[in-house]
C-alpha cells in the first residue's frame, strides 16, 4: 500500500512534467498556423492516442462496446463534451483578458475545482479528516502560489512590452473574459468524472475486456471521454482554419512531414499526461485518489510549465522585484507538493 502511494505521487509529478511541456515542440513548427498545428494535435491527442492505448491496455476492447449497453458510455460522453467546450472557451477567455491573468485565473479555478469536486462527490464521508485537511492545505497553498505567479507574470509583461495593456486578441469586456476564465477552469475538470464515474464500462472493461487492472480497464473510459471531447476542438480549428484561410498551409509549407512529427510528439507528450494522471489516482486509492492526484498533476504543470519559460528566456528582460513574484510563487508550488507527498495518508 506505502509502495502505491510512492507509485502515485511520482505519477502525479511526472503528469503535471509532460502537461507542462507538452507545447514546447509547437515553437519549432514550420509555416503552419495555430489553428494547422492544433487540429492536427487534436485529432491525434483526442481521437487516435486513446484508442491506441485503449487497445493496448484491454484485449477484448471491440466486444466490450458491443456488449455495453449505451448508458455505459453517457458518463464519460458527458463529460468529455463539457471538458471540449471549456478548451475551446479557454482560448476566448485568454484572448480577451491576457495571457498572463487568464492563464492564472484558469490554473487557479481548475485547481480548486479538480481537487475539490473530486472529493466531495468520491470521498464525501472523509471531508473532514486530516487527509483531506492536509489536501486543503496544499490547495491553499497552490492558490496563492499562482496568485503570486500571475501577479509577476503581468507585471513582467509591462516591463518587457512597455507601459500599455496588451491589445486584445478577441474582442469583449475584461469582465466577460474573466467570467469565462472562471468557468473554463471549473469545467476543464470534467474529464476526471469521465473516467470515475463510468462504473459500469470500466467493470465490463475487465470482465468482457480482459483488462489486467482496474488503472488499465479505465482507459476504455478515457477513450469515450477524449473523443466525445474532440468533436469541440476539431470544430473550432475547422472554424479557425476557415476564417484565417489557413487550410493552404498543410500543402504550401513545404514542412508537412516535420510539423506532423511535432504534433505527434505534443500529442503524446499530453496524453501521455492524461494516463498518467488517471494510474496516479488509482494508485493513490479509492476516495481522494482523484483529488491528490489532480493537486498534483496541477501544480507540478504550473511548477514545470513556468520553468521551462525561464530557462526559454520568458522572463528575460524582468525587474528583479518580478523575478522574486515568480520565485515566491514557485516557491509556494513546491511547498505545496511537499505537504502532499508526506502529509496525506491514504
Amino acid at each position: 500500500m506505502q509502495s502505491d502511494f510512492v507509485i502515485g505521487i511520482i505519477l502525479g509529478l511526472l503528469a503535471g512534467l509532460v502537461n507542462g511541456i507538452f507545447l514546447l515542440p509547437m515553437r519549432y513548427t514550420r509555416e503552419w498556423a495555430w489553428e494547422n498545428t492544433w487540429l492536427v494535435f487534436t485529432i491525434l491527442s483526442t481521437g487516435m492516442f486513446p484508442w491506441v492505448a485503449a487497445l493496448l491496455a484491454v484485449p477484448n476492447l471491440v466486444a466490450v462496446f458491443h456488449q455495453s449497453p449505451a448508458s455505459y458510455l453517457l458518463p464519460g460522453m458527458i463529460a468529455g463534451g463539457i471538458w471540449g467546450v471549456a478548451q475551446v472557451l479557454y482560448g476566448l477567455g485568454l484572448g480577451m483578458v491576457g495571457i498572463a491573468i487568464g492563464s492564472a485565473v484558469v490554473a487557479c479555478t481548475s485547481t480548486a475545482a479538480g481537487t475539490l469536486g473530486p472529493m466531495i462527490v468520491y470521498a464525501h464521508g472523509r471531508l473532514f479528516s486530516s487527509a483531506s485537511l492536509v489536501l486543503l492545505v496544499a490547495i491553499g497553498l497552490v492558490i496563492v502560489g499562482i496568485y503570486q505567479y500571475g501577479k509577476a507574470g503581468v507585471q513582467k509583461e509591462r516591463e518587457t512590452a512597455g507601459k500599455d495593456v496588451p491589445k486584445q486578441v478577441v474582442s469583449g469586456s475584461f469582465r466577460t473574459g474573466l467570467i469565462i476564465c472562471l468557468s473554463t477552469g471549473a469545467l476543464g475538470t470534467a474529464f476526471i468524472y469521465g473516467s470515475k464515474s463510468s462504473s459500469g464500462l470500466v467493470d465490463a472493461a475487465r470482465g468482457i475486456g480482459g483488462a489486467p487492472s482496474q488503472m488499465f480497464a479505465e482507459f476504455t473510459a478515457l477513450l469515450v471521454t477524449f473523443n466525445a471531447g474532440m468533436i469541440a476542438g476539431v470544430i473550432y480549428s475547422v472554424y479557425k482554419l476557415n476564417k484565417n484561410r489557413t487550410w493552404g498551409a498543410f500543402l504550401t509549407s513545404g514542412s508537412f512531414a516535420w510539423n506532423l512529427a511535432l504534433s505527434v510528439l505534443m500529442a503524446a507528450l499530453w496524453y501521455g499526461g492524461i494516463l498518467m494522471y488517471n494510474s496516479s489516482a488509482v494508485k493513490l486509492g479509492v476516495g481522494l485518489g482523484p483529488s491528490t492526484a489532480f493537486a498534483l498533476f496541477a501544480s507540478g504543470t504550473v511548477l514545470f510549465a513556468s520553468l521551462f519559460g525561464w530557462l526559454a528566456g520568458e522572463w528575460r528582460g524582468a525587474s528583479h522585484k518580478t523575478v522574486r513574484g515568480f520565485v515566491r510563487g514557485m516557491l509556494l508550488i513546491v511547498a505545496a507538493i511537499l505537504v502532499i507527498a508526506f502529509g496525506v495518508q491514504m
